[in-house]
C-alpha cells in the first residue's frame, strides 16, 4: 500500500493522474498507531489504514506515501498541517490540495471520494490557486530583511520582549507556561536563568526568576511529565499539574533538557538551595540511567543513543504501576545525528556537575561515531543511520541545516571539555561549518534548511530558513569565532541572526531560542584561557565548567601549538600551568589554583 517518497511515486502519480495521499507518522505518535491499528474496544478509533475497505479506496483513487517524521524533517518542515499524524493530500507535482491531522474512520470515509470529487471536476481552479499561492511561498519561513551584519542588534529589546512573554505566562500553581498542554520549554527556562546569573544581587528581584525555572523543572520531573518509575521524559503533558505524559521518550528531549536541569543545579548549589539541588539531581541521575540502560547501544565503532521509546496501544492503556512489570517497550534504534550531538554536549556537561567522568568519556565514543559514520568528505553530515541487515546504513537525507549546527555545537563543546581533543573537534567543526556556508547560506546572511535540489519533488523545491536551526548555527559560529580567533565568524552569526530581526516576535514565549543567541551575539563572554600541557591543563578546564555562566569559552592553550596566540596576548609562561579569566575587557591576574576559577565573579 504505502510507497516511499520517491520520483518513482510521483511519476507513478502522474501516469495513473491521480493524487498523492502523503501520511506523515513517527514512531512515538499514539494517535498515529491509532490510525493504522485503532485502539482495542473503542467504537470511534477502530483504525483507518487497516480498514479493507478505505485501503482499497486509497490504493483505488490515490497513490499513498508514508513519511516518517524524524527520518525526513525536510518533508516534515513542509507539509505537516499542524500535529501528528499529518494526512495530506496533493497533486502529482506534490502541491497541496487540502490537508489534516488525525482522521477518525467516519471522516477519513467522507473525505476521500469528496478529494476524488474536486480532483476530477476543480482541478483547474485548484491549479490556478496553487499556482497563486507558489509566487509568494518563497520567503515561508524565512526572514526577508537585508541584515547588517556590523550594526548592533537591539538585544535589550529582544532579550526584554521574549523574557516579559514568558514571566507573563508562568503558571504560578504547577509551574510551566500557561494553563493548556504543557511543554518543555527548556530555552525559556535557560533564558530565565542566563537573565538571573547576570542581575542577580541582595537588591534584586532576580531571585522570582530562578524560582520559576525550579518550580517548573522539579514539577516536570516530578509529576508524571518525567517517569520516575520507568525513566524518561515524554514529548509533552495533556494537563495543565504535568500529570498526563504524552508521547513516548524522546532523546531528543532528553538531549535538550538535560543541560537545563544541569545549569539550574549549578545555580541551586550556588544560591544555598540545596534541596532543590538534590531534588533536581535526583531527577538527572534517574534520567542518565534511564539513557545508558535503555536507548544507548555501545561496541566498539559504534556508540549511539537510539531515537525514542514507543509502545504498542496495550501499553498505552496500562498504569505506571502495571508497565513497570513490563520488560522495555519497543525501542527505535535508528540513529539521527542531531540527537545524539545533543547528547554529547548534555553529557559532557553531566561529567562536570556529578563529577562523573564516565559520562565525557561516553560523550567521546558517541561523538567519535557520529563524526566515523555521519560525517562525509565534503563536510556534509548524514541525517540517520538505520539498522539493515545487521549493519547501520544511510538512510539518505543528508546536509540539514539542523545536524550541521548541532555536530558542529557538539564538536566545539568537546574541544573546551576535553583539550587533549581539541584541535581534532575544532577541525570537524570547521568542515561542518563550511559545507553549511557553501551550501547552505543565503542571500538575507541566513541559513537554508537544506542544500538546494532543482531535481525535488513538491515544495521540497522551495528553500526555508528556519530560525530556531538558524540560532544553533549562529551560536555554533560564535563559539568558533572565540575558540580558532577569526572574527569573521562573528560576523556571519550576528548577519544570520538580524535576518529574523521581525519574524522572532511572533514566536513570543517559543523565542528563547532566538533571544540566547542575540545575548550572545551582543556580549563579550567570559574566557578562560588555560596556558598548560594538556594533563596538566584538565584540572582548570574542569574548575572553569564548575560554575554556571551564560556565555563562557574555555581555551586550552598549548605552550608549543600555540606559541603564537600565547605570545600575542601576552601570557606569562615561566610558570605552568596557569589560567587567566577575562570577563569583558578585563582579565585577571595569572591564577595557578584551579580552585579560584570556582569562586564568585
Amino acid at each position: 500500500m504505502w510507497r516511499e517518497w520517491s520520483d518513482e511515486a510521483f511519476a507513478e502519480a502522474k501516469a495513473q493522474d491521480k493524487p498523492v495521499l502523503l501520511g506523515i507518522s513517527a514512531v512515538w505518535c499514539h494517535w498515529c498507531h491509532v490510525m493504522d491499528r485503532g485502539v482495542p474496544g473503542d467504537p470511534v478509533h477502530t483504525g483507518v489504514y487497516n480498514n479493507q475497505q478505505i485501503a482499497d479506496y486509497i490504493n483505488a483513487h490515490f497513490i499513498p506515501i508514508r513519511v516518517d517524521n524524524d527520518q525526513r524533517p525536510d518533508i516534515n518542515a513542509r507539509y505537516n498541517m499542524g500535529g501528528w499524524p499529518t494526512t495530506c493530500f496533493l497533486t502529482p507535482d506534490g502541491d497541496v490540495i487540502y490537508g489534516a491531522t488525525y482522521l477518525a474512520p467516519s471522516q477519513m470515509r467522507q473525505l476521500l471520494p469528496r478529494v476524488v470529487e474536486v480532483w476530477r471536476n476543480e482541478r483547474q481552479e485548484i491549479l490556478k490557486q496553487l499556482r497563486e499561492r507558489s509566487a509568494q511561498a518563497g520567503n515561508r519561513g524565512s526572514g526577508v530583511h537585508t541584515p547588517l551584519a556590523d550594526s548592533p542588534l537591539p538585544a535589550a529589546e529582544i532579550i526584554g520582549d521574549v523574557s516579559g512573554a514568558i514571566i507573563r505566562n508562568f503558571d504560578p500553581k504547577h509551574g510551566g507556561l500557561g494553563n493548556g498542554q504543557k511543554f518543555p520549554m527548556s530555552d525559556a527556562w535557560e533564558l530565565l536563568m542566563a537573565i538571573y546569573a547576570q542581575t542577580q544581587g541582595p537588591s534584586t528581584s532576580s531571585e522570582r526568576l530562578l524560582d520559576m525555572v525550579v518550580r517548573t523543572l522539579i514539577a516536570m520531573g516530578t509529576r508524571g511529565m518525567y517517569d520516575l518509575v520507568a525513566g524518561g521524559w515524554f514529548r509533552y503533558s495533556t494537563t495543565p499539574d504535568w500529570s498526563v505524559p504524552h508521547f513516548e521518550k524522546m532523546l531528543e528531549d532528553h538531549g535538550r533538557l538535560l543541560p537545563v536541569y544541569l545549569h539550574a543545579i549549578q545555580l541551586c548549589r550556588r544560591a544555598g538551595r540545596e534541596g532543590d539541588a538534590a531534588t533536581l539531581t535526583k531527577v538527572v541521575v534517574a534520567a542518565l540511567g534511564y539513557l545508558t540502560s535503555t536507548l544507548l547501544h555501545d561496541e566498539e565503532g559504534l556508540t549511539y543513543f537510539a531515537g525514542s521509546q514507543d509502545a504498542d496501544e496495550e501499553y498505552y492503556l496500562l498504569s505506571r504501576a502495571e508497565r513497570a512489570q513490563l520488560p522495555a517497550p519497543f525501542i527505535d534504534w535508528r540513529l539521527y545525528a542531531d540527537w545524539n550531538a545533543l547528547i554529547v554536549s548534555a553529557l559532557l556537561q553531566a561529567d562536570i556537575v556529578l563529577d562523573q567522568p564516565a559520562y565525557a568519556d561516553l560523550a567521546v565514543r558517541v561523538w567519535r561515531t557520529l563524526v566515523s559514520r555521519c560525517l562525509n568528505e565534503d563536510g556534509s553530515v548524514v541525517h540517520s543511520l538505520v539498522p539493515r541487515d545487521g549493519a547501520m546504513v544511510h538512510a539518505g537525507l543528508r546536509g540539514q541545516l539542523g545536524d550541521q549546527a548541532a555536530l558542529a555545537r557538539a564538536s566545539l563543546d568537546l574541544a573546551q571539555y576535553r583539550p587533549e581533543l581539541m584541535g581534532d573537534a575544532l577541525a570537524v567543526a570547521r568542515r561542518v561549518v563550511d559545507f553549511a556556508v557553501r551550501e547552505l547560506l543565503s542571500p538575507e546572511g541566513s541559513f537554508y534548511d537544506s542544500p538546494a535540489n532543482p531535481n525535488a519533488q513538491g515544495m521540497l523545491r522551495i528553500r526555508i530558513q528556519p530560525i530556531f536551526d538558524n540560532c544553533t548555527m549562529a551560536e555554533a559560529l560564535l563559539t568558533m569565532s572565540y575558540l580558532a580567533d577569526e572574527v569573521d565568524w562573528r560576523r556571519l552569526a550576528r548577519s544570520a541572526l538580524a535576518a529574523f530581526g521581525d519574524e522572532y516576535k511572533r514566536y513570543r514565549e517559543h523565542g528563547g531560542p532566538y533571544a540566547l543567541a542575540v545575548m550572545r551575539a551582543e556580549q563579550l563572554p567570559d574566557e578562560v584561557m588555560i596556558v598548560g600541557r594538556t594533563d596538566d591543563a584538565l584540572p582548570f578546564v574542569r574548575a572553569a565548567q564548575a560554575t554556571y555562566s551564560p556565555w563562557r569559552i574555555v581555551r586550552a592553550l598549548d605552550p608549543e601549538r600555540d606559541a603564537g596566540f600565547i605570545s600575542q596576548r601576552g601570557y606569562p609562561t615561566a610558570r605552568l600551568p596557569v589560567a587567566f579569566l577575562c570577563r569583558g575587557t578585563t582579565c585577571s591576574a595569572p591564577i595557578y589554583d584551579p580552585q579560584q576559577l570556582t569562586q564568585p565573579a
